[in-house]
């Protein structure tokens, strides 16, 4: 059959049909598995992604905790790393540059994978959104972390809280990512862990109203710390009762117990036979040590009990002035500076100073002024550094005397508790520590206490 009777018949038409009926769906379904396969692929890609965003935001906000402890919830940490960033701008290389160094390579490290699958997510041109901040998802420049950390790191409290309000946003954006594909919520180490219980402020009795210039001590004994509060009368009233303004001050004692109990003030009362006290410094025994002039300028020491009864008077073969300072030295020694440069020492037992060139060494140690920080160094233990300030709280950092191990960082008070410095940091070799706080008053007026050098500090009564 030709051509022409194929078509006149209707058998090519037919065949037509046919070969498309047959085609048609073959190619659909052909299309179909291309595009089911594709989309698969596309959603495990996806799946992917969101793992490895996950790891990524964890390693890096990990990172941005610096050495931050784990009971810190991440405005702490973010504050923590803040205060090393500006004490550690303009210093010189040293433990605490070299640390901030060592922190701002990891940090980097830990979040360039971060900002590398956040740009990856845009060139695939994929829905996800992961709220990913903008301070975490610029690239760093591994050549110079530092610089990077410092620029991502917040400069205040109020940056600090709002960065980490970007990351929870981040990290519930995650969750809501991986919920979609059915993956397990991850959490972010956002959160403290663990107990985190601040020190316990143990307030001073007040000094008299109406007094001036009010000073206060403190010093750590073994079974107690000895508080010493002294005020001077008001200018007019000691310039009618008495010949020079030192002998305008009355004191008060006070002892605090290394579980946080304190007593009731007492008087020290002055004898009629001294002008003023210069120093005072308290000895093991409990007794508190007094170093003065009589009228005429000669030395006197006197020694309180630890109990209520008037002072024994010694008499010092030397002249004092106001400048002069006390303290109990090792071995039950007494240790006595006088103002011309001469140093005298004698036994708590005879009191009988004596010159001396190479005194003993100090039964308390105190810690030397810095600025918002104060550093105390003991060879057993190692170095306790107390830094901070009314706007970013306090913290404790106890270094490890052979620089081996982690340092222990302890939130001692949270920001604005009305502690604007802390005004000394005694120790004795033991570990027993107290740190006297500069409140908004005229003189500091409480403490702090830790019985093992700052690895733990008496914690507040609500948080015990």
């Amino acid at each position: 059959m030709d051509a022409d009777e194929e078509l006149l018949s209707g058998r090519a038409a037919r065949r037509r049909w046919l070969f498309a009926l047959v085609t048609v769906p073959f190619v659909l379904l052909m299309g179909a598995g291309i595009y089911f396969f594709l989309q698969r692929r596309r959603a495990a890609l996806e799946t992917e992604l969101v793992e490895q965003t996950t790891g990524a935001a964890f390693g890096c906000v990990s990172s941005m905790r610096g050495d931050a402890p784990e009971p810190w919830g991440l405005e702490r940490a973010l504050e923590h790393m803040a205060r090393m960033a500006r004490v550690t701008a303009d210093a010189p290389d040293g433990p605490e540059r070299t640390r901030f160094r060592r922190l701002a390579t990891d940090a980097a490290r830990g979040c360039e994978a971060l900002g590398a699958l956040m740009r990856r997510a845009g060139e695939e041109s994929t829905d996800l959104y992961f709220g990913v901040p903008a301070a975490l998802a610029q690239p760093p420049d591994m050549n110079d972390p530092e610089r990077w950390y410092r620029r991502a790191l917040p400069s205040s409290r109020e940056e600090s809280v709002e960065l980490a309000r970007q990351i929870r946003a981040m990290a519930e954006q995650i969750n809501a990512r991986r919920t979609e594909r059915a993956l397990m919520v991850q959490e972010l180490p956002i959160e403290g862990r663990g107990p985190s219980a601040l020190a316990r402020v143990i307030e001073l009795a007040p000094i008299p109203r109406g007094r001036e210039d009010a000073r206060t001590e403190v010093w750590p004994l073994s079974d107690h710390v000895v508080a010493l509060r002294r005020s001077a009368l008001p200018r007019v009233p000691c310039e009618m009762r008495f010949i020079n303004r030192p002998s305008c001050f009355e004191e008060s004692v006070q002892t605090i117990g290394w579980d946080g109990e304190i007593t009731e003030p007492r008087p020290l009362p002055r004898p009629d036979s001294v002008s003023y006290w210069a120093s005072f410094a308290p000895t093991p025994d409990g007794a508190l040590w007094a170093l003065g002039a009589d009228e005429r300028g000669r030395g006197v020491v006197a020694r309180y009990p630890p109990y209520e009864g008037p002072p024994a008077l010694y008499p010092l073969e030397h002249d004092v002035d106001a400048g002069a300072t006390l303290f109990a030295a090792e071995r039950g020694q007494l240790v006595a500076r006088l103002s011309d440069g001469l140093t005298l020492a004698a036994s708590v037992d005879d009191v009988a100073f004596q010159p001396t060139e190479t005194p003993p060494r100090a039964l308390v140690m105190e810690a030397a002024p810095g600025e918002d920080e104060r550093s105390l160094f003991l060879a057993d233990f190692g170095t306790l550094t107390l830094f901070g300030s009314e706007a970013h709280g306090w913290t404790s950092r106890l270094s490890d005397p052979e620089d081996e191990g982690e340092d222990v960082l302890f939130r001692v008070l949270e920001a604005h508790r009305r502690v604007n410095g802390i005004a000394s940091l005694r120790s004795l070799p033991s570990g027993k520590v107290v740190a006297l706080l500069q409140r908004f008053e005229s003189a500091p007026d409480a403490v702090v206490l830790s019985t093992d050098f700052g690895r733990t500090w008496l914690a507040a009564a609500d948080e015990e």
